[in-house]
Order: C-alpha cells, then structure tokens, then sequence
C-alpha cells in the first residue's frame, strides 16, 4: 500500500513542469517537476531538526502553494500531520494546539501573529514560517539530504480520530472516482475547513491537475478567478457555493460533507 504522499505525487515525475499550484495572491507557482524535490527536502531538514517518526506537526497556513508543500514534507518526514483552518478562533487553536501535544508548528508571516501567541503553554518547541516571522525558523532553511525514512501508520489527525495512511489513500481514490479530474482541469482551492482542502488539494494532485489557491474568499475575487484561469471545478465556503452558477455537486470527506462547483 502506497504512502499518502506516494499516492498524491506518485505521478508528478512526468508531469516535469506544469504548473501544479498557483498562488493567487502571491502569483507563486509551484510546478509538478520543484513541488516533489522542495518537499523531500524539506522532510528531511525535519528529520534533521529532531522530528520522530510518528510526532505530531501542526500545520496553519491559508490556501496556497506552501499549503501542500508543508503538509506533504511533515508527511514524507514520518509526521502525523495535524492541519489547522486558517480562520481557526484562537481559543479553539490553543485546545487542539494542547490535545495535539505536537511540538512542532508550521505557519506562515500572515497567520504567526496570532498562532504563535496562542503556543503559551503549550507543547511546542520549534516553529517553521512561510515569509519572515520574529522567533521562527524558514521554512526554506529545511534543506536536508533527501532519504526514505520509516512511516508510521498513522497519516494525520483531524481532531476527532488519527486516519492512517491507508485509509488517506482509500478516501482519496474513492474522490477521485466521484470527481473524474483530468490534467486539463483547473481547480480553484477557496476553502478554509482543513479537512477540505487537504483533500481538494490532494485529489487535483493526483490527477495532475492545475490548483488556483486563495485565501481571498470572497464572492467577487472567487468569480474573478474563476474568470481569469478557466476554472473548471471550484471548492469555495459553504455561504459562496450555493450562488455560484453550475452543476453543484456533494462529497463526504472523513464524514464532513462539502460542496463543489462545475462553473457554468
């Protein structure tokens, strides 16, 4: 049975340089060929900095193209990955920031003034950012050489139950079966429920498809998107879904039901 990681980027070598996430807000793009060579590396810049096999990592980063690349290297390091809504309230982050009982934490320059504050008590020790952010170390600097590490079973935790990787896998393929995404689509990543946009994420990686990622929300800057890049499948909030034009179709992610969007 393949790895979490395995089965999203197990394809990315012959898609060379295609565009695999673009950032709208930033206009970074994250091509097919850097996404699997950045986060191997960075995987093991984490092994290096003490991460075990099995440590929980908490990831809090709004859509974008770090999103994918920060959960996929704590993965492939051997992390149980505990991602975190961008729009989290602080005092819900802090309860899941002690039950998670991680010690590492990756967020980004927007976010860390209100994440790190939270950390308090807490268990962690060590912070990774996207951007420059007082205390934290870059998340570039993770630049170990890359090694195949022991994986433990279990692949990430939604603050509920620990799912393993296969069972990451499972839901994965079964998505994919409802969705049909090709490589020519493009997929617009709105969302800010982590469960969400993990699997988003994960299923238009799989396919090899082209992620627009934002963390703009909004109607207009959703329909602007939509617009500019041709989206042809959009994972938007619950409140923006039902007022887009399109088929309007609903999936059940790890028990979460959310609702996609055909543009037309």
């Amino acid at each position: 049975m393949p790895t979490w990681t395995d089965a999203v980027l197990g394809e990315a070598g012959r898609r060379n340089g295609r565009p695999a996430v673009t950032d709208a807000g930033t206009g970074e793009i994250l091509t097919y060929e850097l996404l699997p060579k950045r986060l191997n590396r960075a995987a093991a810049g984490l092994r290096e900095r003490g991460l075990s096999t099995g440590d929980p990592v908490l990831v809090h980063l709004p859509p974008g193209a770090n999103y994918p690349l920060a959960v996929h290297a704590a993965a492939a390091a051997g992390g149980l990955v505990v991602p975190l809504e961008a729009d989290m309230d602080t005092e819900l982050f802090y309860e899941r920031l002690c039950s998670s009982r991680a010690r590492i934490l990756i967020t980004d320059a927007e976010l860390a003034s209100w994440s790190t504050s939270a950390v308090g008590e807490s268990r962690i020790r060590q912070i990774f950012a996207f951007g420059e952010v007082h205390g934290a170390t870059a998340f570039c600097d993770l630049d170990g050489a890359p090694e195949r590490v022991p994986v433990a079973s279990a692949a990430s935790f939604d603050g509920r139950r620990v799912v393993s990787h296969a069972e990451m896998v499972a839901e994965l393929r079964r998505i994919s079966r409802e969705l049909r995404l090709r490589e020519r689509d493009v997929v617009l990543v709105a969302a800010t429920e982590s469960r969400e946009q993990a699997m988003i994420f994960d299923v238009a990686l799989m396919a090899g498809a082209h992620i627009v990622a934002t963390a703009d929300t909004s109607l207009s800057r959703c329909r602007e998107l939509i617009g500019q890049y041709g989206v042809t499948l959009a994972a938007v909030p619950p409140r923006i879904a039902p007022v887009l034009p399109g088929t309007h179709t609903s999936l059940t992610v790890h028990g979460h039901t959310m609702i996609v969007v055909r543009p037309g």
